[in-house]
């Protein structure tokens, strides 16, 4: 059970140190460094047990590394890491943010580790904030990684300090995103036994690789793009026209000679990438398709040259023999790749585990228009030539065109200005791109399209996602392989930030700093490259949300007010009372007197303050969580009155508006 341990030191706690004592720059009197309640949870799951866990740690002093007893001590929720504060004069250096990394063995006792602190402009610290593995600092004051999920920074630290920290142990680390010097030179050993993969297996696994029926598609058009295709077409007859489901997907790019067409479907492969490409681990064609396929094949021709195929057979892979028997006439047919380019044929494809359902069509053409709504999403910027150093991209699924859909694409999205992030890595620096953009808000549409605004509402909100798609964007040269969330930013999704995008651009020498796993699917933002897009997106979620307050309805009057009893209980929220008793005599005939425009109810949940809901009919109602027990009983005390509820949730809206709402629930989380 060893841990990496990570925090940006507060001005509170820099006393620890005497140095910063001596600076005159100490605001407080506090003798240690705050230690969150969850990350200790983690790291010693027996700590509810105790008020003190015992540490034994190396650290750095004026005279080399010396050993020392700690010991963490219950703070109420969080803990305290008390036992030393250093004298020595090398920590003259600290302030606020400066980085504070501690490796600890908690599986004996007492724990064992070591901890060090790096100036906040310091390579090591710049390199361990710039990995992915840190994102979870983006909302929280520390974290805890087992070494096995932060390899990186495990040897930054260990290269950086190897007198303090233990050189990585191979057995101990998760190596697919890492690169480590080559081991030296030994004399050859006795050959062992040798156990490879079984074929039937192998596959099977290898294709739970995290993709679905659309994301494997534009997997393989990765391929195609990287070989410079300008026109790709997808050919998905029905199931029922005479050889099962199958696909194919052809490409007017390069091609293969017989020897790349080995090598690209070699589990394996030693696949080169360039800077400009679109694969990442030579997995893709593989793993996308046999996640939708028991056997494909890929024909290929380089310009003057002669057709070659090759192919897997889950069914005929004994000692991996490769398929190359020949194609059936109507596979000629349907793979011919034409004077240069390649063709990946599906046979025998997966059915869907739940059939696609849109409104009017079959769930095979439900399928199909799914494939074309997420293609002109992913490959918006290549069909619209906008891809640096492409030609602009075609591509057909059943001779229809795929047309692109990009998150600014209306004329009436408003783009914020466009931000140049640098971010460090091992090699060097990259630059990362953000652009926040605003979307059109319904009003804005129905005034633009006329009586098509509906159509247009449908496709910028991605037929019903907008909501789920505000956030951001991220780019890898030019493909879009993640989209929707905040990621760590903000908890939630809200509905009056539903018009909010941030477009993020990174560079391919981003990737294992970014955690892009084997589907290009999953991305790690470093926390600190989240806490300076956090402002940058602000922008355009508050914009978002000035755009919602304009154009939210206002219920009719109804011609009867809803009447409101008395609490049953102090604190308690009031209910409508019961309807007329039959029989009882008719009051005077009064005006009419609207319903209280917002009704508030209490909800059990931590994951927000308050939250303002608008439903189709146009009611409003305020829901207020668990967060906050002063706003708990404050809603209680104005619920009975209709001014009051409305006043209340126009000053909520005007925190919202000034973000406050996250402060709060951070505070609670904190406490």
């Amino acid at each position: 059970m060893k841990f990496l341990i990570l925090r940006q030191l507060q001005h509170s706690e820099l006393g620890m140190f005497h140095a910063y004592r001596r600076s005159g720059r100490e605001g407080s009197r506090q003798r240690a460094i705050n230690f969150d309640g969850e990350v200790v949870d983690r790291v010693f799951p027996v700590a509810e047990d105790t008020d003190r866990i015992a540490l034994n740690l190396r650290y750095d002093t004026d005279e080399g590394p010396l050993a020392l007893n700690y010991f963490l001590k219950r703070q109420g929720k969080n803990w305290r890491l008390e036992g030393n504060c250093p004298e020595d004069q090398l920590y003259h250096f600290v302030e606020p943010d400066c980085l504070f990394a501690m490796e600890v063995d908690a599986g004996v006792q007492p724990a064992v580790g070591a901890w060090v602190v790096f100036p906040r402009d310091d390579p090591t610290a710049l390199a361990i904030l710039a990995d992915g593995a840190t994102s979870g600092l983006a909302r929280a004051s520390m974290i805890a990684l087992e070494v096995y999920e932060a390899p990186r920074i495990h040897k930054f630290l260990t290269q950086a300090r190897p007198d303090l920290f233990n050189a990585p142990s191979l057995q101990d680390l998760d190596m697919t995103n890492t690169t480590f010097p080559p081991e030296p030179v030994e004399s050859p050993k006795p050959a062992g036994r040798r156990l490879p993969p079984g074929p039937t297996r192998l596959p099977t696994m290898l294709s739970a690789s995290g993709h679905n029926f659309v994301s494997a598609v534009a997997d393989i058009i990765d391929n195609a793009i990287s070989a410079d295709a300008t026109e790709i077409q997808i050919t998905f007859d029905p199931p029922n026209s005479g050889n099962g489901r199958w696909m194919t997907i052809r490409d007017n790019g390069r091609g293969m000679s017989s020897e790349q067409l080995e090598e690209a479907i070699r589990i394996g492969g030693e696949a080169d990438y360039d800077g400009r490409s679109l694969g990442k681990y030579g997995f893709g064609l593989k793993g996308a398709s046999w996640s939708q396929a028991r056997n494909f094949k890929v024909v290929t021709r380089q310009k003057g040259g002669e057709v070659h195929h090759l192919g897997w057979d889950q069914d005929t892979m004994v000692d991996w023999q490769v398929d190359e028997r020949p194609l059936e006439d109507w596979e000629v047919r349907a793979t011919d790749p034409g004077e240069h380019g390649t063709v990946v044929l599906w046979k025998n494809m997966k059915a869907p585990t739940t059939a696609p359902s849109i409104k009017g069509v079959s769930p095979h053409v439900a399928e199909i228009q799914e494939l074309n709504r997420h293609l002109g999403l992913v490959f918006h910027r290549f069909l619209d030539g906008d891809a640096k150093g492409r030609a602009p991209l075609k591509i057909w699924i059943n001779n229809i065109p795929v047309e692109s859909n990009g998150p600014a694409g209306h004329p009436l999205s408003e783009r914020h200005d466009l931000k140049t992030l640098k971010v460090e890595h091992e090699g060097g620096s990259a630059e990362v791109k953000v652009q926040p953009i605003v979307l059109p808000s319904e009003d804005e549409l129905r005034k633009h399209h006329g009586g098509g605004w509906q159509a247009a509402t449908d496709r910028i909100g991605y037929w019903g996602r907008r909501n789920d798609t505000q956030g951001l964007f991220l780019y890898r040269n030019d493909r879009l392989i993640r989209w929707g969330g905040w990621h760590d930013l903000w908890a939630t999704n809200d509905e009056k930030t539903k018009l909010a995008r941030v477009l993020v651009d990174f560079d391919p020498a981003l990737d294992e700093a970014f955690q892009i796993n084997i589907s290009k699917q999953t991305v790690r933002l470093p926390g600190y490259l989240q806490s300076r897009i956090k402002p940058l997106a602000d922008t355009v979620r508050k914009a978002s949300q000035a755009k919602y307050r304009k154009s939210r309805p206002t219920p009719p009057p109804r011609a009867l007010p809803l009447q409101v009893g008395p609490a049953s209980e102090p604190g308690a929220f009031s209910e409508p009372s019961g309807p007329a008793v039959p029989g009882a005599s008719t009051p005077p005939p009064q005006p009419p007197a609207p319903t209280p425009p917002i009704t508030v109810r209490k909800v059990t949940t931590g994951k927000f303050a308050w939250r303002i809901a608008t439903d189709l009919r146009g009611s409003r109602s305020l829901q207020i969580g668990d967060v906050s027990p002063a706003l708990v009983e404050l809603a209680s005390a104005l619920g009975t009155s209709d001014v009051g509820t409305e006043a209340l949730a126009a000053f909520l809206e005007e925190l919202d508006r000034l973000d406050l709402q996250q402060m709060l629930i951070d505070d609670a989380a904190d406490a």
